[in-house]
């Protein structure tokens, strides 16, 4: 009786870290003020306004934003791994699209096995004149060190920031 009262507050123990320390993309989509904000946060997360959508890190989700006719679309998935020491824990992989264009193609976003760098916030400010956006990308060289951030223009990129430019970018001072 004892070890099963054990092994169900030991299992409550551990369904409660994980719900606390698992990262969340926050998704805010501003139309009033032609931005938007992709960022990983670590619950619990304050002052969440109406706009925002908190997803879990370790879900797969689709999501979108119309600003200014442009059509942004973020697709999150997971790597799952089917042995060795990352088999426990899957990676957590996005995606950017901006109509039929990809901007970030299949990046970290979260705590990952390689303990690559990682995506840690995008913002997007989407101009009203249709001129090109502008970006700010935010990277980090592992999950949760201190992220470096810079502006990138569209019309700039030749082609979509992936694993590589997302390393490129953390290494920077």
């Amino acid at each position: 009786m004892i070890s099963s009262t054990l092994a169900v507050l030991f299992l409550a123990l551990a369904a409660g870290a994980d719900q606390t320390d698992d990262p969340m993309i926050r998704w805010d989509c501003d139309k009033a003020g032609n931005q938007l904000v992709m960022q990983m946060v670590r619950p619990p997360v304050e002052n969440v306004n109406e706009r925002e959508l908190l997803l879990l890190s370790g879900a797969q989700n689709f999501e979108q934003c119309h600003i200014n006719g442009a059509s942004w679309t973020l697709l999150v998935d997971l790597i799952e791994y089917d042995s060795g020491r990352c088999e426990p824990e899957p990676d957590t992989i996005v995606s950017l699209l901006r109509n039929d264009k990809l901007v970030i193609s299949n990046v970290h976003i979260g705590r990952n096995c390689g303990e690559r760098p990682v995506l840690s916030a995008l913002r997007i400010a989407e101009p009203m004149d249709g001129a090109n956006p502008t970006l700010e990308l935010c990277t980090a060289p592992t999950y949760g060190a201190e992220r470096n951030c810079s502006p990138l223009q569209i019309r700039e990129m030749k082609k979509a920031i992936d694993s590589g430019a997302i390393a490129e970018h953390a290494r920077r001072p």
